[in-house]
Order: structure tokens, then sequence, then C-alpha cells
């Protein structure tokens, strides 16, 4: 198997963290290139014309979500341990994720999908739990399903 590009879902986890971490040691080791996307669901309530103001200022409440995304996602990235000669695309993406993810696949870009089974706490935690499940039966591509309580490779692993 010839892996290229790998596409790793993250929901700033514990778990998509250390999703992530393997993903960047197995792209160090394939040579691969990692896509990084986060999905947020946007409400149906919430148009690209939904403005938020205060006083004098108003803003588009996609951007301000779009904004809020940008800096979590560079916030979970700058707090992981990746190595350094990894190839790392970010992007936000919005709709369904277990769509939005096998939408993405279905393109033909990534031979690899690796992700958490366990998301945040809560609903969360279930929803993150059946897209997980979604995409290992959908996927078009392997799937490396990364647990909760994964342990990552020592550094002197072949």
């Amino acid at each position: 198997m010839k892996v290229q590009s790998i596409l790793v879902p993250v929901d700033y986890s514990e778990c998509s963290a250390k999703a992530l971490t393997l993903a960047a040691e197995l792209a160090r080791r394939f040579g691969a290139a990692l896509d990084v996307v986060h999905v947020w669901d946007r409400p149906a309530y919430v148009s690209d014309d939904t403005i938020v103001g205060h006083g004098d200022a108003a803003r588009s409440l996609v951007d301000m979500i779009c904004e809020e995304a940008t800096r979590q996602m560079e916030a979970f990235t700058a707090g992981l341990e990746l190595p350094p000669t990894t190839r790392m695309s970010k992007r936000l993406l919005a709709g369904n994720p277990a769509a939005v993810v096998l939408r993405e696949l279905a393109e033909g870009k990534h031979d690899l999908l690796v992700i958490g089974t366990h998301g945040r706490t809560g609903l969360s935690h279930l929803l993150l739990g059946s897209v997980a499940e979604k995409l290992v039966r959908l996927s078009p591509v392997p799937v490396l399903s990364v647990p909760h309580d994964y342990n990552p490779l020592p550094e002197d692993a072949p």
C-alpha cells in the first residue's frame, strides 16, 4: 500500500490529538502529506446573511464562527509535538461531519483516514462516536481508528 496523503478529521479533543500525533508519525514514515480538517455543523437557522451586532459593530455570524474555529485549529496543532518534517495543511469545512469527510474521501486525494474514536464529553462524545462509526463503515479508503487510551509510538520504534 502506497500512502501519499492522510486525512485527519479533528474536533480538538484529546482523542483527536492522539489521532493527529499518530497520523503525523505515519506521514513522516511514509513520506506522506497530512490534511487536517475540522468540520463544523452549521445550524439550519444560521445563514450566510446572519449578522451579529453590538453598538456600531456588525459582523457575519458565520465569519465569527470561522475566525474562532481558525484560532482553535492553530492552538490545537501548536500544542502538539509533531515531527518537524510533516507536510500539513489545515482546513475548516462546514456541514454534516460524516458526510463532509466522506465527500472529501470520494474525491480520491487521500489514501488513509486516521480518526479518533471518542470526541469531547457529553453529546459531542456521542456525535463523534457515531461519526467515527459511519466513517469506518462507509470510507472508500482504509481507516485507522485511534482509541482514547492510545499511547503514542516510542521514538525508537522502527
